[in-house]
């Protein structure tokens, strides 16, 4: 195995983070701690292919105030489940339901957001990006080890997900699959694999759909004849992220709320929140505080609420492209800010 990298930094979750995350990256790159590894799940693999496919903080950021980002993102179709009489209804039984997945959850139908399996006709300047040896990356998702016909059945202890880790050959030489599985109470008996996966045949904006396939949210993405779900199966990337690193700069995260917890334990099986506070422990080290984003970022950040009127969920979207870029320039603002902020108070 060859010598770690010095330092990493971890962007994980949340779909309309990327621009906070490029923010972060570019007072990491003006404090001299840019990181000389990037591992990201969920939202988090968008920012990190955006890094990858530009060569400097203005150019990222343009591309994501760009027409092509804006209409990709206005252009988003919630679906038929948004109802609260279909997934407000199942999300409240899944609350009262305490038991750590035991069925296989309908993943395939059931989710609030179409998303084109194949996105490279919607980001025809990123589409080539490969994984590159300048800024070596990692995206976390998963691996889907059942198929839709086995939707509804009793789990019976079956494993259902196998934490699937996206990245090039050379980086792949430092990584011991055996080193990095997570030793945790709350995966004992979760419906998730032990061990993981590597691929390196995929582009990173392949790994990147893979990653934000959120359970209920998005759909799982087939790819070269697999399903893959998203990068929730390990949404702070901890073990990973020790074993490739020295440091690691990572985020100071919200828990997760009453329903996201309840839909992870339905799905995979284990507490979101208990797993959370693992990798707090875990990564004690350099933590860019971003809790209270959504106070902060108030009116200039896309919020999901519940439209009491139509009875259903409801996403605020910019209502322009002006406002778009203003709220995105807004955005990249507060993850620089708070980055500088962490690191002097660190």
């Amino acid at each position: 195995m060859s010598e770690k990298f010095k330092r990493a930094v971890i962007f994980s979750g949340g779909g309309t983070r990327l621009m906070i995350y490029l923010g972060m990256f570019a007072a990491l790159e003006k404090l001299d701690l840019k990181p000389d590894i990037l591992i990201a799940s969920c939202g988090g693999s968008f920012a990190a292919t955006i890094i990858n496919a530009f060569p400097d903080h203005l150019s990222r950021k343009e591309y994501l105030q760009s027409e092509e980002y804006f209409q990709f993102v206005s252009g988003t179709i919630v679906t038929e489940q948004k109802k609260l009489s279909k997934m407000g209804l199942f999300s409240l039984k899944k609350m009262l339901d305490k038991r750590k997945a035991p069925f296989i959850e309908d993943v395939f139908n059931r989710y609030l957001v179409e998303m084109p399996q194949d996105l490279s006709e919607y980001f025809p300047s990123i589409k080539n990006v490969q994984f590159s040896k300048e800024i070596p990356t990692v995206i976390i998702g998963s691996e889907v080890l059942f198929t839709p016909k086995d939707c509804g059945q009793k789990r019976n202890g079956r494993k259902l997900y196998q934490k699937a880790i996206f990245t090039d050959p050379e980086t792949t030489k430092k990584i011991n699959p055996e080193k990095i599985i997570a030793d945790s109470e709350s995966f004992k008996n979760s419906a998730v694999k032990e061990s993981p996966k590597i691929f390196t045949n995929f582009s990173l904006l392949e790994s990147t759909r893979a990653s934000i396939s959120d359970m209920f949210y998005v759909e799982p993405a087939f790819l070269q004849g697999k399903y893959f779900a998203g990068g929730a199966i390990d949404l702070v990337p901890a073990e990973i992220s020790q074993h490739l690193a020295q440091e690691i700069i990572t985020e100071k995260k919200q828990s997760y709320n009453p329903i996201e917890e309840a839909l992870v334990r339905s799905v995979l099986g284990f507490s979101g929140n208990e797993r959370l506070a693992e990798t707090n422990l875990l990564l004690s080290g350099l933590q860019i505080d971003t809790i209270n984003i959504k106070q902060e970022l108030e009116g200039h950040y896309l919020k999901k609420g519940i439209d009491w009127k139509k009875f259903e969920v409801s996403f605020s979207f910019p209502k322009n492209y002006q406002q778009f870029v203003k709220d995105m320039e807004i955005q990249w603002q507060y993850g620089f800010d708070q980055t500088m902020k962490s690191i002097k108070k660190g």
